[in-house]
């Protein structure tokens, strides 16, 4: 197995090494890992990221992209607002932006010529992530997402694997064997797979409050998918424990959301309420150890968001010393 840490090329991450891939290679020979799992932006140079470390890139999510594929605009800008809005959100005004912008971050990705490529299964609008009604079921979002899939990844020899990410909402979830077989058969690219999302496994189920329960938790999923375990090749490695915030009210928090006029305000309050449920700290408990033997996947990921280069020090090294044989 080869452990590796999720960066990206945003602002934040690049500045902690300023600009520098070369103190990245460092970093990472500093704490034993085997490369990276890369956030690739739109418009970042490929020339300066050296090709070895890459084992792994992770492709945009739109949360809320089955409506706007559909073509329903109506709702779409009931959700999202005017026609500028919507294209600052997708890109353009059809399904041709969201296709064309998958096409494109395939074809950089190939470029870097990693193991695999990671693609979110999901679909869930802001107001759903607060009240829980959802339009669409796991499904009709499988259904959706092959559709998409089979419109942009073309396979060819050589090129990387297409993994797909669980969440907790409508989607892949693994809590059900025949969906994940569903997405797998539907889906046309020949070299395909999963990733395990710790956290997102664990935000299946509101009532878990330790690591014990979270480990017989994921332990009892991976039994009841048998064979299909064998189909995840990457383990996103974090941790939330997510009974006390599922036990408070959240519908004062929508409230609060629907009635805040500020957009960025709005926002902040969708980011706080997401980063709550999922905050993606490191799993710095010896069951985390169990949970990759359980799992036996050729790749763990310390997939965690830090807010400083410390922190993400310090992230690693914890992540490190309760995997260590």
């Amino acid at each position: 197995m080869k452990k590796l840490c999720h960066i990206s090329t945003t602002k934040k991450f690049l500045n902690w090494f300023d600009n520098d891939w070369s103190k990245i290679e460092k970093f990472l020979e500093q704490h034993q890992l085997d490369g990276i799992e890369l956030g690739l932006m739109n418009g970042y140079s490929l020339r300066k990221i050296p090709k070895d470390i890459v084992k792994g890139v992770h492709l945009s999510f739109y949360p809320m992209w089955i409506d706007f594929y559909k073509g329903d605009m109506a709702k779409v800008a009931k959700m999202i607002g005017d026609d500028d809005a919507i294209t600052q959100y997708y890109g353009g005004l059809s399904k041709t932006a969201i296709v064309d912008s998958y096409k494109m971050q395939f074809e950089r990705a190939k470029k870097l010529e990693p193991d695999y490529m990671v693609f979110h299964v999901c679909n869930a609008t802001p107001i759903e992530s607060f009240s829980y009604n959802f339009d669409y079921t796991n499904v009709e979002v499988i259904e959706y997402a092959a559709e998409l899939i089979n419109e942009v990844f073309t396979y060819a020899a050589g090129d990387p694997k297409l993994l797909f990410e669980n969440l907790w909402w409508p989607g892949l979830t693994f809590l059900d064997k025949s969906e994940a077989e569903l997405l797998l058969n539907k889906t046309v690219y020949s070299k395909k797979g999963f990733v395990l999302d710790i956290s997102h496994l664990i935000l299946t189920n509101k009532n878990i409050s330790t690591e014990k329960y979270a480990y017989e938790y994921i332990r009892e999923v991976m039994a009841n998918l048998k064979e299909l375990k064998n189909d995840i090749q990457v383990v996103h490695l974090n941790k939330t424990l997510p009974k006390y915030y599922f036990d408070q009210d959240w519908k004062y928090k929508l409230e609060k959301y629907l009635n805040q006029t500020d957009r960025q305000h709005k926002l902040g309050l969708l980011r706080e309420h997401i980063k709550k449920m999922d905050p993606h700290l490191p799993f710095d408990d010896p069951y985390a150890k169990k949970i990759v033997k359980l799992i036996e996947p050729k790749f763990c990921v310390y997939e965690t968001s830090p807010n400083s280069i410390n922190q993400l020090n310090y992230y690693v090294k914890s992540q490190n010393e309760v995997l260590r044989e």
